[in-house]
């Protein structure tokens, strides 16, 4: 997941694009509605998805506010939403319940905070993956073994651990390094520490 890459001039799209396609990435989320950033990354989006499907990387939006996540664009290989508050699952319900979200391969990005196994159903009977906050960074507690056995517990038959690689007040330099990527295929949240 990207997000204030492009518009800090970190990369240059072709950039972005070498990096992912050398990492060895399958896809790539681009922030999608953060204030600081999305005017960038809407008008460079279709040439990095562009660029990323002819490597065979898929590419779509990912959306801090989840409820947002009717505004995924056309022809979007795939879509984020974050689910950390209650307003997050009301506004993904809502859009799903409009027939507003395309189907196209989706996930939410949770921390498990505010949804039960009511939520977590209708979430998995509208085809939602899931993406577990497994932010080491903030507490090491969420591993991603932990992270996974609630999201089995809610009825996800597995989950995708999003490890967390961003600065926090008493790690301003994040490491990229744990070792639960060793048993398993992590996100990482953001790519701006790790491409």
């Amino acid at each position: 997941m990207v997000a204030w890459g492009l518009t800090n001039g970190q990369w240059t799209p072709q950039e972005l694009v070498s990096r992912v396609v050398a990492k060895g990435y399958k896809w790539l989320a681009v922030e999608w509605d953060d204030p600081q950033s999305q005017a960038v990354n809407r008008a460079l989006y279709p040439q990095i998805k562009q660029a990323l499907n002819a490597q065979g990387v898929m590419c779509g939006p990912w959306f801090t506010e989840g409820g947002n996540v009717y505004l995924t664009p056309p022809g979007a290989d795939l879509t984020i939403a974050e689910l950390e508050g209650p307003g997050d699952y009301i506004g993904i319900k809502y859009a799903e319940e409009q027939g507003w979200v395309p189907q196209v391969p989706k996930a939410v990005c949770t921390n498990f905070s505010t949804i039960g196994l009511t939520e977590a159903q209708f979430l998995i009977n509208h085809g939602y993956s899931c993406l577990t906050e497994s932010y080491l960074n903030e507490a090491p507690s969420l591993t991603p073994d932990n992270q996974d056995r609630v999201a089995r517990n809610l009825g996800w038959p597995t989950s995708q651990p999003v490890f967390g690689v961003y600065a926090t007040v008493s790690q301003p330099n994040p490491v990229p390094l744990y070792n639960e990527w060793q048993d398993w295929p992590g996100v990482d949240y953001l790519g701006e520490y790790v491409l």
